[in-house]
């Protein structure tokens, strides 16, 4: 049998596009997550539920706290 024949499983290109989503997953994951835990909540629970959200549903909870959750940036404490 020849050896030199290279027949990879996963093509290259596949297994890079698949590491920038992960990479890009985790990054949203991380930054809603901080963007939860730094906000100021009026109702009780509210960083739990969001954070839950975040963790349950992974990319689509993480997008929508960062689209929809966080309050409007003028009520924002600016430091």
């Amino acid at each position: 049998m020849n050896e030199s024949i290279h027949n990879p499983t996963i093509p290259l290109w596949a297994d890079i596009t698949f590491t920038v989503f992960v990479l890009a997953w985790i990054f949203i994951t991380i930054s809603a997550l901080v963007a939860i835990v730094r906000t100021d909540f009026d109702r009780s629970g509210g960083k739990f539920w969001w954070s839950a959200l975040v963790i349950a549903v992974p990319v689509l909870g993480a997008l929508v706290w960062l689209l929809f959750g966080r309050p409007p940036r003028d009520s924002r404490s600016r430091t």
